[in-house]
């Protein structure tokens, strides 16, 4: 008799990218210092890898989960006074780590968590792999990847109602008359 534990369906609606943001934090920053944002994040990505050990034996294949590689992979525009730069190069020249934390920053994702409002995220320690700055024709952009130390760890990373404002609003409503200049100058 054929055994039928049934199925699961998964289905709902897809997450956008631009709901994904990172933030970055020095290891040698003090305790109580606040996550970085790196300014104008065009693309980000990790990468969940690692080696496995495969052989083949007189008695057939053995395969074993051997090690844990992952990565994060970052794409922002350089904006002057950007200080995720510097924390970058800093810590590829100095051989330090650096804190970063992927964050799911979608409402529908988020819950409460006493009397804040969490997103999910992942967190890990990274050590820097390259920092590249392409200064073609476009807007100069900045590209890294840090290998992270073990494994990513899955978490809640707070966000406030006004913080989530700024990170999906450009700008505020003003009236006539209340302020002068381009918008970002």
């Amino acid at each position: 008799m054929a055994i039928d534990n049934g199925i699961e369906i998964m289905n709902g609606s897809p997450l956008l990218g631009k709901k994904v943001v990172y933030f970055l934090q020095p290891t040698t920053d003090p305790v109580g210092h606040s996550a970085i944002l790196p300014a104008l994040q065009t693309g980000g990505s990790i990468s969940i890898g690692g080696d496995s050990i495969d052989e083949q034996t007189k008695f057939g294949r053995v395969v074993l989960p051997s090690t844990n590689e992952d990565s994060i992979d970052l794409e922002t525009a350089v904006v002057w006074g950007d200080r995720s730069i510097d924390v970058l190069k800093n810590a590829k020249h100095e051989g330090n780590q650096v804190k970063v934390w992927r964050v799911v920053i979608d409402k529908k994702f988020s819950w409460k968590d006493g009397d804040q409002q969490v997103f999910p995220a992942m967190f890990g320690y990274g050590v820097v792999d390259s920092l590249d700055i392409d200064d073609g024709d476009d807007l100069v952009k900045a590209s890294y990847t840090l290998n992270i130390v073990g494994m990513l760890r899955d978490g809640s990373f707070a966000v406030s109602d006004d913080q989530l404002n700024a990170l999906t609003q450009l700008y505020d409503f003003e009236r006539p008359g209340e302020k002068s200049g381009n918008f970002g100058y």
